[in-house]
């Protein structure tokens, strides 16, 4: 270490002056110096064979110094590394085993085990900082190239500010996600480490038969051990297996709680669900704690924010619920994209063109073997001169030169209306033909794009001009039989004055004129509010204390907690 031989006159007067202090005094505190606290120099060869920019650039700010000499900055740190189990990170990911017994022996140290003590510091809390803004892992590396804005940190401008204040603490609370879902996540996961141990050996739930309401199933007894480990009913010293109406009613529960129709019919959803072990729960809870770490911080004042495990929709203004609806995502081998964008306009009575996947997949099949397959569609053929082709003339050869238009209409792919917004996955929220799907549970059905169970409620409120485009008139502006209501009251109209015309003059000639039969022409509204949109995906949650599960219907949740542990 630095010579200290100078200081040594200094210590022995400061001893003897606090002996003195002691004896005259019962109220004398301990005098700190804080320059006793010596700095090493280090290598700065050493420093650069980390090969890491910003070790590099933390140290050139303190002259190539050791700089975690304080140990009440040490202990705070050492504390947040030890707690991350409840951000569901590990500890050790930050080498807190190895720190804490240096720091620990601090002053016992010499200048090579100060160094090393220093530079594991600094890597490991830069690190630290970085994992909480804005996760561990990309999301492109565990789930496709999502559409989110990437979040961006300058660990060393927040590491001088907070050694400059000795405040590690609030600095770690910043950097942590705002959303209550995330603080509600941390909540559920230290619920779930409270449950005992799951049973060994666990029994997978695999009933041959239906389980019929008050008969007798050998497989009643273990679901009622699970409903009674997971707080959905009362806990009994005696079990049958008899499925009666306590038990019953603790399944409508547990079902609630899983997003599944709350019937009390025990089937391969619910058996699914209770197939799970507490640690499988808290591997989907650790999970989506570092999805939320991926999302935008602020969602902004007005969003429309959609969780797609959950088949769910709510519009947010100013921290107030202003729409509630469900919706229809993409199944599994379409799925609906993690977007990040904010809505541009909304269409009224779109058309559709079909994009190339449904071609391939969907159309270009059925058109093969039966060219009424596009009529069947309610699909016309257009050229690139935008003139309409008989499906008798197409030909699999020539299809890519054409386009795929669904004209607007009540029974169109996108229904009434189509909200669109800037997104690399061509998608948008819509209405649909399919409006019975909003009746079932498993609502991933679509072909990547998100379908609404109430669109012109929903176009209403995104418009946002009552005076002028309330519910009413999209509603009448989407409904052909409005629009043939309008043309017979014109010609009602024209009839009875062209009877006018010839009771006066008998010989008059009146030319017969033939009127356009009413159709649906796509209105384009742009939105001047700036509503932003977001996709997200988790499958776990705590609601009023009650822990919330979701189906991981595209098995994101498994590969994603892997990871996060390798």
């Amino acid at each position: 270490m630095k010579p200290i031989y100078l200081l040594i006159p200094l210590i022995i007067f400061i001893c003897c002056k606090k002996n003195t202090l002691e004896k005259n005094s019962d109220s004398t505190s301990f005098i700190n110096f804080p320059f006793l606290n010596l700095s090493v120099k280090i290598d700065s060869t050493l420093i650069s064979s980390f090969n890491n920019p910003n070790l590099t650039a933390f140290y050139k700010n303190y002259s190539n110094e050791t700089v975690w000499t304080s140990q009440d900055n040490r202990d705070v740190v050492l504390n947040e590394f030890k707690n991350a189990t409840n951000e569901g990170l590990l500890p050790n990911d930050y080498n807190y085993d190895k720190l804490n017994i240096l720091s620990t022996n601090y002053n016992s140290l010499d200048d090579i085990k100060l160094v090393e003590l220093d530079l594991l510091f600094t890597q490991s809390i830069q690190k630290y900082l970085s994992h909480i803004h804005k996760g561990k892992i990309s999301p492109k590396v565990v789930e496709g190239d999502w559409d989110l804005t990437e979040k961006k940190i300058d660990v060393n401008a927040l590491l001088f500010e907070s050694i400059e204040n000795n405040d590690f603490t609030s600095r770690f609370e910043d950097l942590k996600p705002k959303h209550p879902l995330y603080k509600n996540l941390k909540e559920a996961l230290q619920l779930l480490n409270t449950f005992p141990k799951d049973s060994v050996p666990f029994i997978i739930l695999k009933p041959k038969d239906k389980i019929s309401f008050n008969k007798s199933n050998k497989v009643v007894k273990t679901i009622k051990q699970r409903l009674m480990y997971w707080h959905d009913m009362k806990q009994a010293d005696t079990l049958t297996n008899i499925y009666d109406k306590e038990t019953q009613d603790a399944v409508k529960l547990f079902q609630s709680r899983h997003g599944l129709y709350p019937d009390g019919v025990i089937g391969k959803g619910t058996l699914l669900a209770l197939n799970f072990t507490k640690d499988q729960r808290i591997e989907q809870v650790i999970a989506n704690l570092e999805r939320w770490r991926w999302f935008a911080n602020d969602f902004g004042k007005n969003y429309l924010l959609i969780n797609i495990p959950d088949y769910s929709l709510v519009a947010i203004k100013d921290n107030d619920t202003m729409q509630k609806q469900r919706v229809v995502v993409g199944k599994e081998a379409r799925q609906t994209p993690i977007i990040e964008s904010k809505v541009s306009n909304i269409n009224l009575n779109p058309n559709w063109t079909v994009p190339p996947t449904i071609l391939k997949e969907d159309v270009y099949p059925d058109a093969i073997k039966d060219r009424g397959a596009f009529k069947k569609k309610g699909l016309i053929i257009l050229n690139n001169k935008n003139k309409e082709v008989s499906p008798w003339d197409w030909k699999m050869e020539d299809a890519k030169k054409y386009k795929y238009v669904q004209n607007p209409g009540r029974n169109s792919a996108l229904g009434l209306m189509k909200i669109n917004f800037p997104n690399k996955y061509s998608v948008y929220l819509h209405d649909t033909n399919h409006r019975d799907y909003f009746s079932f549970t498993y609502r991933s059905l679509s072909s990547g794009c998100v379908r609404l169970e109430k669109p012109l409620e929903m176009a209403a409120y995104l418009i946002n001009k009552p005076e002028k485009w309330d519910l009413k008139t999209i509603q009448d502006t989407t409904d052909i039989n409005y629009y043939n209501k309008l043309h017979k009251e014109k010609l009602k109209k024209i009839a009875i004055k062209n009877a006018k015309l010839l009771a006066k003059n008998p010989l008059l000639v009146i030319p017969e004129k033939v009127y356009p039969k009413p159709e649906l022409k796509t209105i384009v509204v742009k939105i001047s509010d700036d509503i932003y949109i977001h996709q997200l995906y988790w499958t776990a949650w705590l609601q009023k204390g009650s822990l919330q599960f979701r189906e991981d219907i595209y098995c994101l949740d498994y590969d994603l907690y892997s990871k996060l542990r390798n």
